[in-house]
């Protein structure tokens, strides 16, 4: 009952998020500075964690998979390998896992300590709203960030796919750029692009809701720090799942 519970609160906070995006611009400067500091923190001074992480990935898949492609006369699947991998399946789920890592748990400790010290409380006895000029900056600043990351971890991870071809498997290049472009197409990009920016959201909306949970001793800071990576976790995986099915069916 009480997960059901949690689920049912993390969707109305969304819901919530998403209204108070909507309403007049009261404090916009105020709203734009906050979302471009959580730009910043996550993805910015996240990129390059994220760009040698898709630079393995780019390596993994064409050391690995090339050998047996060429030894079987089947370079012309390199490209939907890259697609598969890359673009539509492993690709949004390491960005998303390493946005939860750097910036959904940092968070849930920030607004977490913020409701110990009565900062939220003292926010809203001057009649400012913590949800908007607190939520929204960073459910955005989350969003937009995981959809730059996720971008620049593919054109990451093909141009290294490409280099370490060159290197390990004397593909010509032609031939590598002909069979990634035969193989991506509208559906691919639409989908990843879907995942990344539906995880951004849960993400975000998951981190406040649990920092917004804690209690009055930094103790339930922990606590919710660790539920909360949790559920997202879960709540990634199964939006990863649905959308894979729906593509598959």
């Amino acid at each position: 009952m009480s997960q059901m519970t949690t689920f049912l609160d993390t969707f109305a906070l969304f819901y919530r998020l998403l209204l108070a995006s909507l309403v007049r611009p009261v404090g916009f400067p105020v709203i734009l500075r906050e979302t471009a500091r959580q730009i910043y923190f996550t993805g910015v001074q996240g990129s390059i964690v994220v760009g040698i992480a898709a630079l393995i990935l780019g390596l993994l898949v064409i050391v690995h998979t090339t050998p047996k492609l060429i030894e079987f006369q089947g370079e012309e699947f390199i490209g939907q390998l890259l697609v598969l991998i890359v673009i539509r399946e492993v690709g949004p789920v390491l960005t998303a896992f390493f946005v939860l890592l750097r910036s959904g748990t940092a968070i849930i400790v920030e607004i977490g300590i913020m409701v110990v010290n009565q900062e939220l409380a003292a926010l809203q006895l001057m009649g400012i709203d913590p949800l908007r000029f607190l939520g929204v900056p960073r459910f955005w600043g989350i969003t937009i960030s995981m959809l730059s990351l996720y971008i620049l971890s593919s054109i990451t991870a093909v141009l290294g796919g490409f280099v370490f071809a060159q290197i390990f498997a004397e593909i010509y290049w032609q031939g590598f750029w002909l069979s990634l472009l035969n193989a991506l197409g509208w559906p691919d990009l639409i989908v990843g692009l879907a995942k990344v920016l539906l995880f951004g959201m849960m993400i975000a909306t998951v981190s406040l809701h649990y920092g917004l949970k804690a209690q009055k001793h930094l103790g339930t800071v922990v606590r919710q720090t660790s539920q909360g990576a949790v559920l997202t976790l879960l709540l990634c995986g199964a939006i990863d799942a649905f959308l894979s099915t729906v593509f598959y069916l």
